[in-house]
């Protein structure tokens, strides 16, 4: 049902995210392996992640816009700002701020990219994104 929600939406907001997530109770579903790899230059960070075919994935909100990379891969994508855009592979452009819902249609290898010289997984993390759980505390 959440693969039909998420390919079938026009446009989801991060509330109607957030109740998706809890009305679906994605975070007691069985939970995909998204290998992270991070990736360090003279001021830049890039943040590599591979999503496998058929899964549906819920991003945390972004703080900033950044430049994302689509190295392999096809998705359905749907931002804060309700359009659903499909990104095929190879693909270079700009991520909005906020939070995003992706089904993945063909296995996905995609990259952040930041400008930061911070080396620190867990202080990047916390510039860059709000780090909610899958399951917010208020909504348990």
């Amino acid at each position: 049902m959440i693969t039909e929600v998420a390919k079938d939406r026009k446009g989801l907001a991060t509330d109607q995210i957030n109740a998706l997530v809890r009305e679906m109770e994605m975070a007691k579903l069985p939970q995909v392996e998204c290998p992270v790899t991070h990736h360090f230059g003279p001021s830049i960070y890039i943040r590599e992640v591979v999503m496998p075919a058929g899964a549906v994935i819920v991003g945390k909100p972004h703080k900033t816009e950044h430049l994302c990379n689509m190295i392999e891969g096809r998705m359905i994508v749907v931002g804060e700002d309700g359009v659903r855009v499909e990104v095929v592979a190879p693909a270079v452009f700009m991520a909005k701020k906020g939070r995003k819902i992706a089904y993945i249609i063909e296995t996905v290898r995609f990259q952040n990219i930041f400008s930061t010289d911070e080396t620190n997984v867990e202080k990047l993390e916390n510039m860059l994104v709000e780090n909610l759980p899958l399951l917010l505390e208020e909504e348990k």
